[in-house]
């Protein structure tokens, strides 16, 4: 009870000490500073529309409707009637170079005369000052002593802005006075005093409320911990029923193996804790001649490696062949490695690739799409995790493909099929969708099988656990599979119509990629069909140059969700969780990646290979591409993780990623990337300013 009190009442009373001190120490002095410069930043802008009376006067004398001396006659008449402020009685005044006075509401004894030597009572020479500022620089403040509006009595301080107008040699400017910026200040000083004394009778309120929330905030930690322990019983019990065979090792750790592993390998879980890493993962011929082992390097930072077939030796000294992937791992702050161990040829537990039905391709991409979701929870780097996700689309494609043209038979001619979007970019995440299209040629009878293709294909994707596309963009609508001459005019009549629903299609559309190894996509015919597009497209574009312009107008209808102030912008859209869309912040950075390549004719597709290619070609600064990559990467990681934890905890994943639930750190690096988005905005609408 006493710790409790001394940590909630003491930080409260310096808290107290700490914002009376910020206030009159720093707050108020600085509003002082906020009120003199609205003042100033007040008399510019009106000084700046009373000249433009000058301008539209000027423009009737250029236009013939008037002569110069109508035109002056007229711009004083008006002037003379301008004012403003309390009371209307602040104003404005024209003088020339000389200085003479041209027009002055309250002095119209000096109208005409010159002001060389009219000075204020401290002896300045206030006019010729002015001259002086609007010779040197066109316009400025100057400061003297001027009677009080129309009082010629009183004589008081002022600052007021002039600007030169140059067709006519005159000079208009208008004043504030300091005292009126006093009385602000004072009686600002005195609101901000009643709102503190109300503050602090409001915080020593909130001391009692605080009081009572300790205690039940104690009892709340109390079940949160007893949950917690709960929850990684059952992410221990995930692991361990796992189908794939999961081998961990941490420096200074015993070897983890789960189950599935050490049934294959026959050993017990005390045996197997024992054993070194290089008693059970024998090294491969590669391995051998390099003196090193794959999972040495990884552990030590090394990007890991492609899946790779090796050997691991059993309990009884046989041994049986797996496909292993390794991925590097840290657990408070020491650094290890997973390894998940697929058989080779087995009948119940195939590869992708040698899915015999629809059925075991759905259960093979199941399988790897839990083991992500556990490599990311045990600290696989976010990057490798999302090469692996895409490698295995990719491979489902493929598979997908191969499956749906069995049952078609061969296809009658040469086609290509296209990846697109984030399947496209090789940028996958937990949740994709399907984007893909067919590229075929003119054999007759072809574009009927590849839409029959296509159809099969997206049926059997969505069966694998990828959404059907809901905007359509699938190769089984007849709008997304043709010959290359109907593609060419459909690309070509996007860019150069530049209709909105085109803007998007070519956000999609503009991201395909080849899939190599797939059905009619053998031949180098068919990878050609896709190079000439591509071609075609950059050639298009560089034809139509107000395409980019558009497109980068419509990137720039959302921005990042952080305030001009730097806070979080949320959504609280279940009623309890405040979040933002993530994926929405890393489109926009994809869609500047693919406005800077077709801008610039880079022909990569991936966004870190776009921003890496349009830095070695100079159209990109380097360290902007470094630090745009870097929060692409963190973008990506906060996404993937929050993903695999809903998917381990059986919830169907999601985008929306909520700040509060981050450590502070990853709060602030968070909106360090959503600040540098809102700069890579600010390029792109100063370079493509006045689409």
């Amino acid at each position: 009870m006493k710790r409790l009190v001394l940590r909630t009442v003491l930080p409260a009373l310096l808290a107290i000490a700490l914002f009376t001190g910020v206030l009159f120490v720093y707050i108020l002095p600085a509003f002082d500073r906020v009120i003199m410069d609205q003042k100033r930043l007040m008399i510019r802008e009106l000084t700046e529309s009373a000249w433009n009376i000058l301008a539209r006067c000027h423009a009737d004398e250029q236009a013939g409707t008037k002569t110069r001396a109508e035109a002056q006659a007229a711009a004083v008449s008006q002037v003379r009637g301008l004012h403003y402020g309390q009371g209307s009685k602040d104003y404005f005044w024209v003088i020339d170079g000389q200085p003479r006075m041209i027009v002055h509401p309250y002095r119209p004894d000096l109208e005409g005369s010159d002001l060389r030597n009219l000075a204020d009572p401290h002896g300045q020479l206030l006019f010729v000052d002015m001259v002086r500022v609007v010779e040197a620089h066109g316009s400025g403040y100057v400061s003297y002593r001027w009677q009080w509006k129309d009082d010629s009595r009183r004589i008081v301080p002022k600052l007021s802005y002039v600007k030169g107008f140059a067709p006519w040699g005159w000079i208009i400017g208008t004043g504030v006075y300091l005292e009126d910026v006093s009385a602000e200040r004072a009686a600002l000083t005195e609101r901000m005093q009643t709102v503190s004394l109300a503050i602090l009778l409001a915080v020593a309120g909130l001391l009692v409320f605080l009081l009572r929330a300790g205690f039940q905030a104690e009892r709340a930690r109390q079940r949160l911990a007893g949950a917690l322990h709960l929850s990684e019983e059952k992410h221990r019990t995930l692991v361990e029923s796992a189908g794939e065979s999961i081998m961990m090792a941490i420096a200074g750790e015993r070897l983890f193996g789960n189950p599935s592993l050490l049934r294959q390998l026959g050993y017990d879980e005390a045996t197997f804790a024992g054993l070194d890493v290089g008693d059970v993962v024998l090294p491969t011929a590669a391995e051998r001649a390099a003196g090193r082992r794959a999972w040495q390097d990884v552990t030590e930072g090394a990007a890991a490696p492609a899946p790779y077939e090796a050997e691991l030796r059993r309990a009884d000294g046989t041994t049986i062949r797996v496909n292993l992937s390794l991925s590097r791992i840290e657990v408070q702050g020491r650094a290890g490695f997973m390894a998940v161990a697929t058989r080779v040829a087995t009948v119940r537990d195939v590869e992708l690739a040698d899915a015999g039905t629809a059925d075991e391709l759905a259960a093979a991409n199941r399988r790897r799409t839990l083991m992500a979701a556990l490599m990311l929870t045990h600290g696989s780097p976010a990057g490798e995790v999302m090469r692996l996700l895409s490698n295995q689309a990719e491979a489902v494609t493929r598979r997908s493909l191969a499956l749906a043209e069995a049952e078609l038979g061969p296809a009658p001619g040469t086609y290509q099929f296209l990846l697109m979007g984030s399947v496209g970019r090789a940028e996958v995440s937990l949740m994709t969708d399907q984007d893909h299209a067919i590229l075929h040629d003119d054999t007759p009878g072809l574009a009927d099988y590849c839409l029959r293709l296509g159809a099969r294909t997206v049926e059997i994707l969505a069966g694998a656990g990828y959404a059907r596309c809901r905007g359509g963009i699938m190769s089984s609508e007849p709008a997304c599979c043709h010959g290359p001459e109907a593609w060419r005019a459909t690309f070509s009549r996007w860019i150069h119509t530049l209709e909105a629903d085109d803007l998007l299609h070519a956000k999609v559309f503009f991201d395909f990629r080849a899939l190599p190894g797939a059905g009619g996509a053998r031949g180098e015919a068919a990878l050609r069909l896709a190079r000439d597009l591509r071609e075609h497209l950059h050639g298009e574009i560089a034809l139509q140059p107000r395409f980019c312009h558009l497109l980068a107008r419509s990137i720039l209808t959302c921005g990042p969700p952080l305030s001009p102030f730097g806070s979080f912008v949320l959504e609280t859209l279940d009623g309890r969780h405040a979040t933002f869309d993530v994926k929405g912040v890393l489109a926009q950075i994809v869609d500047i990646a693919r406005l800077r390549a077709l801008q610039h004719g880079v022909r990569e597709v991936g966004t870190v290979a776009r921003l890496l290619a349009l830095a070695a070609a100079g159209a990109l600064k380097p360290a902007t591409a470094e630090a745009t990559i870097a929060a692409f990467g963190l973008l990506q990681d906060l996404r993937l993780r929050h993903q695999a934890a809903q998917l381990l905890a059986q919830v169907e994943p999601d985008n929306r990623l909520e700040p509060a639930a981050l450590a502070q750190a990853e709060q602030a690096e968070l909106k360090r990337v959503l600040t540098h988005v809102k700069a890579l905005q600010a390029e792109v609408d100063h370079d493509f300013a006045g689409a």
